[in-house]
């Protein structure tokens, strides 16, 4: 009898030895909003860890490809809205699509919209507190607020699932099953599945999904 942890273990290794280091890619992040008044160097500095997209380049067909979505420039507007799950706006609609799909958010609040709400320096407590339910609302729904000071000093590497990189791995095993917190585990065509791993997602209930190298040519 084939002992399958044992030929995992070997093609593991074997594969550890063969493997040349590459340059990890960046991960993709789509800029809703100009960046205005954002200091050059904090720019920069994002440009550095992140593969910035810009919204009005960005169709759509492609969101499933988003490691993290940053709104700035957030008015009332947008907050009551994606509280409410109202979408007629582009920016709703999108937000909107993000938290269906469960891709990591973070909003930018405006100046004013960060004093009031953030800071809690209004005059109209009640008021405030009332837009504040809508704030923990989006919270609930894995939405983050944020000033770009702080979302580039948490967010300057993506805080991804073990496995949801996996289409970057040369070898998925049942361990990688098992620690994935996705439904469905994309890997690329040059990705080694192991019997073990193809055994515990379908025990698991989980779907392994093939996908193009990113950097395939078309």
């Amino acid at each position: 009898m084939i002992d399958h942890k044992m030929v995992e273990q070997i093609v593991h290794e074997v594969i550890k030895q063969l493997s040349v280091p590459v340059s990890k890619p960046k991960p993709n992040l789509l800029l809703v909003g100009e960046p205005i008044y954002i200091e050059p160097t904090l720019l920069e500095k994002m440009k550095g860890h992140w593969n910035v997209l810009k919204a009005e380049s960005f169709t759509g067909k492609e969101l499933h490809m988003l490691d993290q979505v940053l709104f700035l420039h957030v008015t009332q507007d947008l907050l009551v809205k994606g509280a409410l799950g109202f979408f007629d706006t582009d920016d709703s609609k999108l937000l909107s699509r993000c938290m269906m799909e469960s891709i990591p958010v973070s909003l930018i609040p405006t100046a004013f919209l960060q004093e009031q709400l953030l800071e809690k320096n209004s005059k109209n407590k009640a008021y405030v507190q009332h837009l504040l339910g809508y704030k923990e609302n989006l919270e609930k729904f894995g939405v983050k607020f944020e000033t770009f000071e702080s979302f580039m000093s948490n967010g300057t590497e993506a805080k991804l699932d073990p496995v949801s990189n996996s289409h970057m791995k040369k070898l998925l095993t049942q361990r990688d099953v098992e620690e994935s917190k996705e439904d469905q585990i994309v890997i690329e065509k040059s990705t080694i599945i192991t019997p073990l791993a193809r055994d515990t997602a379908r025990a698991m209930g989980k779907s392994i999904m093939v996908i193009e190298s990113k950097g395939a040519k078309a």
